[in-house]
């Protein structure tokens, strides 16, 4: 029997970690996807603490990323292999160190590999910097433009990346069973990595959240606006316009709703951004190109809470069979 991989298809919330816990378990290889770093071994090795990493690599999820790599060590000291693995980030690092020691543009385009992360780095950049001017200033459908024009470059990029790092875990992949952390939108991994390893790996997908999905919307996933639209670039499909549009337009509503601070589980609620996803998704999922410009003049440029009683005014303003 070949042996086997499994991708973890996962994302940094604490809710998550039960599930990836039970699945690392049954692994030899467990390759996160995070740059190689020195200061990784040390922490694992227990020769720096857990926060002072976190600090350090100024985690956006401290508390997630502090439970995290306290399970980590645990199968660390039980004999498992972890590897950093994930040649994108490793050759953008590289990028901003030769910058920062007075390198040029013009000397990272003559190197191969990091010319083409530079080129998609900075082709991403410019997009989104246009996204945040024209959110300042442009009208609603100059947005909306803005946000397809960002995810266009943005699937580039994963398209890139996910290539780059399957071909560096087909290096690195032995007899052992693998398990291969990647992000959720990170799908374009499994086909290059296929194409790679062919018959000679047995490989499966997971994805951590499918029982809380499952249990609190009955579905195995929910895709947000933005997942949608960046999906739908990364896998090439054919444009249509009135989806990528509305997409565009329903993901600008999604993020003024959603909580983007780190929540933690509690007693009373074990899957609080898991809720605050389906529930936000819920809002905005059946709304019209019409509604999302009705909605984004009044919710633009404030905070969130206030953006979610604008919503349900609006909610009980416009009949229900028309959402």
């Amino acid at each position: 029997m070949n042996p086997s991989i499994t991708i973890g298809f996962t994302s940094h919330r604490i809710e998550s970690l039960p599930f990836a816990r039970r699945l690392m378990e049954q692994y030899d290889v467990i390759i996160l996807e995070e740059a190689p770093n020195r200061m990784f071994t040390d922490m694992l090795d227990i020769k720096i603490s857990i926060n002072d990493y976190i600090r350090e690599e100024s985690m956006e999820f401290p508390e997630f990323s502090r439970r995290y790599y306290t399970l980590l060590r645990k199968f660390y000291r039980e004999g498992k292999q972890i590897l950093l693995v994930e040649p994108y980030m490793e050759q953008l690092m590289q990028i901003y160190e030769m910058f920062n020691d007075g390198k040029k543009p013009s000397d990272v385009i003559h190197i191969p590999v990091m010319s083409e992360v530079y080129d998609a780095e900075r082709k991403a950049t410019a997009a989104l910097l246009h996204f945040y001017e024209s959110f300042l200033k442009n009208p609603f459908l100059e947005v909306v433009d803005a946000v397809k024009r960002f995810a266009r470059a943005d699937a580039e990029r994963f398209r890139l990346r996910d290539t780059m790092r399957a071909e560096a875990i087909a290096k690195v992949l032995t007899d052992n069973r693998v398990y291969v952390e990647a992000g959720a939108i990170h799908i374009y991994l499994v086909k290059v990595l296929q194409d790679i390893v062919k018959r000679r790996y047995q490989i499966r997908t997971e994805y951590l959240l499918t029982p809380l999905f499952k249990k609190l919307a009955g579905k195995s996933e929910v895709l947000v606006p933005s997942d949608l639209l960046t999906i739908h670039y990364i896998l090439h499909k054919k444009n249509n316009e009135e989806f990528e549009t509305l997409q565009a337009a329903r993901s600008l509503i999604y993020i003024k709703l959603l909580q983007k601070e780190e929540m933690i589980p509690s007693k009373s609620e074990k899957a609080p951004h898991v809720k605050d996803r389906i529930t936000v998704n819920d809002l905005v999922h059946e709304l019209t190109l019409a509604q999302c410009e009705e909605l984004y003049r009044k919710i633009r440029f404030q905070g969130r809470r206030q953006a979610l009683e604008t919503f349900k005014v609006f909610r009980q303003r416009v009949p229900l069979t028309n959402l």
